[in-house]
């Protein structure tokens, strides 16, 4: 099982690479997400332990889902984005159109193969 030290660092890690890949000053990521440079700085660094709240405000900032901090295998951090917006279009749907939904993407994965 991973501390809380060690998990807020890794997070930290991912945030501060997802930062910079956009080329994202940390002044301009606090800005964007309402919340102070230095805090986010500390939470980059993995000396704070943000809330959940606090994590989905990056998350906006970095135009990115929630998910997408956690995922760590590279192919699987490509398609969490495809996998966010899938799940945003399906959420408000009544279960009957989201079964058929799923039936069809199974059916498209086996054409695939």
């Amino acid at each position: 099982m991973i501390d809380s030290k060690t998990l807020a660092m890794e997070i930290g890690a991912k945030i501060r690479k997802l930062r910079l890949q956009r080329g994202m000053s940390l002044e301009k990521l606090a800005l964007s997400c309402d919340m102070n440079a230095a805090f986010l700085g500390h939470v980059e660094r993995g000396m704070r332990c943000p809330t959940v709240y606090t994590l989905y405000r990056i998350c906006e900032g970095l135009q990115i889902g929630l998910d997408e901090l956690f995922v760590t295998d590279s192919v699987t951090a490509q398609n969490a984005g495809v996998i966010t917006h899938i799940a945003k279009m399906v959420r408000p749907l009544p279960p009957s159109k989201a079964q058929a939904i799923e039936e069809m993407v199974d059916a498209a994965l086996k054409l695939s193969d």
